[in-house]
């Protein structure tokens, strides 16, 4: 699959998602029910706040892993519970870890254990193009352009400098933390026009990166 038409399907799956979930917040009965269960869930926390804590960075770090797992979905409880400031900073740890230890699968386990998680074949297409592309700005760039869970794997096998990767990682989810925080709060407050736009926006502003990206470093 090129990586073009995988990010295309990116792109469709992210904006039905968005649209579901305004459906929610915009329907006074689906928020409502929504909100009970993040109250529940809120609840539960305050029993075991550190336990709670450790909980959603740990689920932070495995959607920075792996590909059908999105730790956004549950940015409204933990903003329910800690606040924006605190979500973001676990958030923003959690994806950090989940970088690192991508990174050391790919490096300790080699490209057969990277290969199980992220596809053989996607390995082998983006190990092709990174590889000969080893400064830190095209990492920034790739970062950008690529699937947040590929390229940790690729620059393991690829034995690149972790200190340089972990940093640009750093770097780069430092906004999509903050958005994903911003959609949180709106669909907290069950403001669905705000939600949309924030939501279609990210989209928007994140294909049309990617293009550019694409341009840039010549992907198919």
């Amino acid at each position: 699959m090129s990586a073009g038409h995988s990010q295309r399907r990116r792109v469709a799956a992210l904006a039905a998602l968005v649209a579901a979930a305004g459906l929610v917040v915009a329907s006074d009965t689906l928020h409502a029910q929504v909100s009970e269960l993040v109250t529940w869930a809120e609840a539960m926390i305050a029993r075991a706040p550190l336990t709670g804590m450790a909980v959603f960075v740990v689920l932070s770090m495995l959607s920075a892993m792996l590909a059908f797992f999105s730790s956004g979905l549950l940015t409204p409880v933990a903003i329910a519970a800690w606040g924006k400031l605190v979500t973001l900073g676990l958030l923003w740890l959690g994806w950090l870890l989940g970088g690192a230890l991508s990174y050391g699968v790919g490096r300790y386990l080699g490209r057969s254990a990277a290969g199980a998680m992220i596809g053989a074949a996607t390995l082998a297409a983006w190990e092709d193009r990174v590889g000969s592309r080893s400064h830190a700005v095209h990492v920034l760039l790739f970062q950008i352009a690529m699937p947040s869970e590929i390229l940790g794997y690729v620059l393991g096998v690829l034995r690149y400098s972790f200190g340089t990767y972990i940093g640009v990682l750093a770097l780069t989810e430092i906004p999509y933390a903050v958005a994903v925080v911003y959609l949180g709060e709106s669909f907290l407050a069950g403001n669905g026009v705000v939600f949309v736009a924030l939501g279609m926006g990210m989209i928007a502003l994140s294909a049309g990166l990617y293009l550019a990206v694409r341009r840039r470093v010549g992907l198919p």
